[in-house]
């Protein structure tokens, strides 16, 4: 979340301070068997919204010269299985 955070700020969106903070602890409300769209995702072998999640954080993180270590470690895992279960799988 921070990364995304410092990513929007070096685009230009002004976001509150607090803004990440926010957002986890409206996480931490949520049901704790709960998983994102792109776990279900990968559990099933479908295509994943990774470009346009960490994916696009790391590359835009990129093009801005911000670091996002941990969107891009996730976008690098996550690459094989983009475009659903690799065959074979």
């Amino acid at each position: 979340m921070a990364e995304a955070v410092a990513v929007a700020r070096a685009s230009g969106v002004a976001l509150p301070e607090d803004f990440a903070e926010r957002q986890l602890a409206f996480c931490d409300t949520l049901p704790a068997d709960m998983t994102s769209s792109m776990h279900n995702d990968l559990e099933h072998g479908h295509r994943l919204e990774l470009p346009w999640l960490s994916g696009g954080v790391a590359d835009l993180a990129d093009e801005l010269g911000v670091p996002a270590p941990r969107n891009r470690t996730v976008a690098d895992i996550l690459s094989p299985y983009v475009d659903g279960a690799p065959s074979g799988a």
